[in-house]
């Protein structure tokens, strides 16, 4: 028969160290998640309906999810013209939208050319052919109150989040679109996986050393008689 004796303050260092990665990470995610990160990468290839482009584009779209708003930071080079229209689309890739949700996010700071169609612009003035824009749109708990069809807010992120929006766009000679991408959310960031190893590490190590202690500090009795 074996008998254990009680540790003092066994694997007090790795518990501690564990506790610590744990409440760093609970930490991180606390301050952050209120934020929604997605990104996409613009090109010819995903427009539906065609496009033979040669023009690319990177966006990045920010959600709030308690301001209730949506940060998208736009920048393209190489378009066939000047850009009249850059928009935030519903629809999965490969698929055109219903419009049920639209927003355009060409802003007027990154209108500086002149548009030069023939039959005119419907805005005062485009985008270059290489350029960035800029925009923030601002919504309330009920998208759909302030024309932006979905009727929460949360349905609209879920929507995000399950690649069902896109960028894109439009110049004269592709009205349609000549480039776009489908927003994709982006992965944890690796210093917040650093400290989620980290935690587990210790967790590992101070069940090891539970283990080791265990094995080598038991006192063994005779059986008996």
């Amino acid at each position: 028969m074996s008998i254990l004796r009680k540790p003092i303050l066994l694997g007090f260092a790795p518990r501690y160290l564990a506790a610590l990665a744990l409440s760093a990470i609970w930490w991180c995610s606390s301050t952050q998640a209120s934020i929604i990160s997605l990104s996409a990468v613009l090109d010819a290839a995903q427009v539906v309906g065609g496009s033979t482009s040669t023009a690319t584009g990177v966006a990045s779209v920010a959600i709030d999810t308690t301001l209730f708003t949506i940060t998208t930071d736009l920048s393209w080079s190489g378009l066939t013209g000047p850009a009249d229209r850059g928009h935030l689309h519903n629809g999965p890739a490969g698929q055109t939208t219903d419009d049920f949700f639209f927003h355009e996010v060409l802003t007027q700071d990154a209108r500086t050319v002149a548009c030069g169609y023939p039959n005119g612009s419907l805005f005062n003035g485009c985008a270059p052919q290489s350029g960035s824009s800029h925009d923030i749109l601002q919504l309330s708990a009920n998208p759909a109150n302030d024309g932006y069809g979905y009727a929460d807010f949360n349905t609209l992120v879920d929507a995000f989040l399950a690649d069902g929006i896109y960028i894109d766009i439009h110049t004269q000679e592709f009205p349609e679109g000549e480039i776009r991408g489908q927003l994709i959310a982006q992965v944890p960031e690796p210093a917040t996986l650093a400290l989620l190893g980290l935690g587990l590490a210790g967790l590992g190590f101070f069940r090891l050393r539970k283990l080791n202690w265990s094995a080598q500090n038991s006192v063994t009795f005779p059986a008996p008689l």
